[in-house]
């Protein structure tokens, strides 16, 4: 039986940094052609990356950074090479393809060139539909913008477009969270993903924390703000499927989804990084370093994961969905040593309300998911 994979392209230029993103990300300076040959070097080295693994390749995604900064030409010749290396027959027949777009860069011929070379789904980093928020963001767009990029990328042909929001910042009131799902509801797009803003070393967010001179929302506003998150939109008929994804029926990331699934999946590109079901290799986080690289055969680091790396990455990924963890799955796949202490620590937190079980699985109640970081780490072996 063929194991689906994924491919993961990290396209590393940004016209401007986020507040907050920590993402390996550099400024476009006139490099886009020479990392598109480099990149198309690197996925002919890496054409063998499945074989003899009993693999097909079924998503694409191209990430960032801004992948919308590549120009059409450069996203064409991208697509159409990954296509000619893994065997793909037609990319606009893969189970999923995604491009991350940049509201501002998604003009209609833009779009239209997005989806002539193959792609069927769109990531939109919309954020916020409050242009003061998106200012102090850094983001390039307004609220306008994203709407006209949301209606253009309709008339493009898209018909499968998932649209990021974040929440649980300093300035964000109850009142202005409940306009903006609002507005995304009424947009009506297939996905929505909502991410808390969290606060990472090295960014200008983080240091502006160290500074003191960004305060964070205290953790109960930003969950009554991730429970109005959860109300609206099931409530539009969007069901959660992960801690930050609601999804239509049947629009749920299938490329996203394959991480949580623990399928087998190669990055290109700066920073990127694979799974071939046992080990993770990395590529280096530097563009320089990458435009000279000549040899592929080596990764820049490879990891073996043992079995209770493996035993904790499914606890965590699983507990993250809805779906929940699978209790026969785990006793059977792990030793008793490791399964054993996990459903002894499982059963106190069923008893707490922290978790519970129906048909097996295991899951996180829906009430509890906002603390499911710290729910999971209790049940790390």
């Amino acid at each position: 039986m063929l194991t689906l994979a994924g491919i993961y392209i990290h396209v590393p230029f940004c016209s401007q940094f986020c507040t907050y993103c920590d993402f390996y990300s550099v400024k476009e300076t006139g490099q886009r052609e020479a990392f598109t040959e480099s990149l198309i070097r690197e996925a002919e080295f890496r054409k063998d990356y499945f074989k003899n693994r009993g693999c097909r390749v079924k998503t694409l995604y191209f990430g960032g950074g801004t992948p919308s900064l590549l120009s059409p030409a450069s996203f064409a010749a991208i697509t159409k090479s990954i296509c000619n290396f893994f065997e793909i027959d037609n990319p606009a027949d893969l189970d999923e393809f995604t491009v991350e777009v940049n509201p501002d860069d998604a003009s209609p011929e833009y779009l239209s060139a997005l989806y002539l070379a193959g792609a069927r789904r769109l990531s939109m980093g919309v954020q916020s539909f409050t242009d003061a928020h998106l200012k102090w963001m850094n983001r390039r767009h307004d609220s306008a913008t994203a709407l006209n990029a949301f209606g253009a990328a309709r008339s493009a042909g898209f018909q499968n477009i998932s649209i990021d929001l974040i929440f649980g910042f300093g300035s964000l009131t109850e009142e202005v969270w409940q306009e903006t799902l609002e507005k995304a509801v009424e947009l009506s797009p297939e996905h929505i993903s909502s991410y808390q803003l969290g606060i990472e070393p090295g960014t200008k967010l983080g240091r502006d924390y160290e500074k003191g001179t960004y305060i964070p929302l205290p953790d109960e506003s930003s969950y009554r703000q991730y429970s109005m998150l959860q109300e609206i939109l099931t409530k539009a008929g969007y069901i959660q499927y992960e801690v930050s994804s609601f999804a239509r029926p049947g629009k749920e990331a299938k490329h996203n989804s394959s991480y949580w699934n623990h399928t087998p999946y190669l990055g290109l590109g700066p920073s990127a990084h694979s799974f071939d079901g046992s080990e993770r290799h990395f590529n280096p986080p530097s563009l320089s370093k990458y435009l000279l690289q000549t040899n592929w055969d080596a990764f820049a680091k490879r990891e073996k994961l043992s079995e209770r790396d493996h035993f904790n990455e499914t606890v965590m990924l699983s507990l993250r969905r809805k779906e929940g963890l699978d209790r026969e799955h785990l006793a059977s796949r792990f030793s008793s040593q490791l399964s054993s202490r996990f459903f002894s620590d499982a059963a106190r937190l069923i008893k707490s309300g922290e978790l519970e079980e129906t048909g097996g699985k295991i899951r996180i109640p829906s009430g509890k998911l906002f603390l499911s970081d710290g729910i999971i780490r209790e049940l790390f072996q």
